[in-house]
């Protein structure tokens, strides 16, 4: 049973067919004329819906409903509507599929259309698309489950699991369980709570055992930086280095052993994928007031180029790396830094994404 948004009647998925009936006739132009022509049968669709255009083609839609669907059972529910033979057989009119589900996440949906799949959710997230007749529709609905306190966790939020996601991305698999424990210096449990959410978003696979024996590193930062915020997750702080940012990295090499610092950001990414020249620079440290001091910056709002962030995770540290005198965040940390960033940083993010996919030996261990 499952709830529908702001309906407060508990329903089964038969009984859900007309309410995505009355949805998909409100995205449609009023032109377009759209039939029930059979509801739920014990084998087939849940749901067989005719679509006819103002020119008399038509189109035949075929409607899985779903309770909830995770993005890794995507490829599974493709299998199960492709088996329904006989069904296109029995109209001259173009078949198409059409997922419906209360609510569909942002991966669910890249999933969906990866797989050349519809989709409809009941908070408005839509995409039809039709050759022939001809029909396009794509809509924006909710971002986030309005249900979602009813259902398993989908926040990459806290410092654990951003730990555990670094550790996942900076090191090959296999990773066993316990090992990524150690490594991030939680508890096992916790470990496979995380790996659970990121099972069902279909970003890694698990080996029999409940380790993981596979990766999609570059979408697992996507994911993550949805939840995470250069600036909001952690405490910014802006200067003025009034010589520019030549000055700041070569003082950055003379700063006190007890002052730690990793810089991030466009100089980070400057290094290995050059888009650019920076504009800002960027630094993770523990004390932005002694860093500061000790750089001779000046605070200020207007007119800042230095940001000083007091990171709430150790992870924005971990491997790190000297260059030239300077430390420099993990490839990784810097992608979803710069994902999270305004201006062209999210193109320099994919700019160093292409990087690592060319260079994975140079980075993850």
């Amino acid at each position: 049973m499952l709830r529908i948004m702001d309906n407060t009647a508990y329903i089964s998925n038969a009984s859900l067919a007309p309410e995505v009936q009355r949805r998909l006739r409100e995205q449609l132009p009023p032109t377009w004329r759209i039939e029930s022509e059979r509801g739920a049968t014990q084998v087939g669709p849940d749901a067989v819906l005719r679509l006819e255009a103002p020119d008399g083609k038509c189109a035949t839609v075929l409607v899985e409903i779903k309770r909830q669907l995770d993005p890794v059972a995507v490829p599974r529910v493709l299998e199960q509507m492709q088996a329904w033979v006989g069904w296109p057989a029995e109209t001259r009119a173009t078949t198409t599929y059409l997922v419906a589900a209360p609510y569909l996440s942002e991966r669910t949906r890249e999933r969906l259309r990866d797989k050349g799949l519809n989709y409809l959710d009941f908070t408005g997230n839509t995409l039809v698309s039709i050759e022939d007749p001809a029909v396009y529709v794509r809509t924006q609905g909710a971002v986030k489950d309005p249900n979602r306190s009813a259902r398993p966790t989908r926040s990459f939020r806290g410092v654990k699991t951003a730990q555990i996601v670094r550790a996942l991305v900076d090191r090959a698999p296999p990773l066993g369980v316990r090992q990524i424990a150690g490594l991030v210096g939680t508890d096992p449990g916790n470990v496979s709570r995380v790996l659970d959410l990121l099972e069902r978003e279909d970003l890694i696979e698990r080996s029999p055992q409940g380790g993981v024996q596979g990766v999609n590193w570059s979408e697992l930062l996507r994911a993550w930086s949805r939840d995470y915020s250069l600036m909001g997750s952690n405490r910014p702080l802006t200067y003025l280095d009034a010589r520019g940012l030549g000055n700041f990295v070569d003082r950055l090499k003379s700063l006190p052993s007890g002052l730690r610092f990793a810089v991030t950001g466009s100089l980070a990414a400057g290094r290995m994928a050059p888009v650019a020249p920076a504009r800002l620079g960027v630094a993770f440290v523990d004390d932005a007031a002694a860093v500061a001091q000790a750089l001779g910056l000046v605070p200020a709002d207007a007119g800042a180029n230095i940001v000083l962030l007091e990171p709430k995770g150790e992870f924005v540290f971990d491997r790190s790396k000297v260059d030239a005198g300077v430390r420099y965040v993990a490839p990784s940390q810097a992608v979803v830094d710069l994902l999270t960033g305004s201006g062209r940083n999210p193109d320099e993010a994919e700019e160093l994404l292409e990087w690592m996919r060319r260079n994975e030996n140079a980075w993850r261990a």
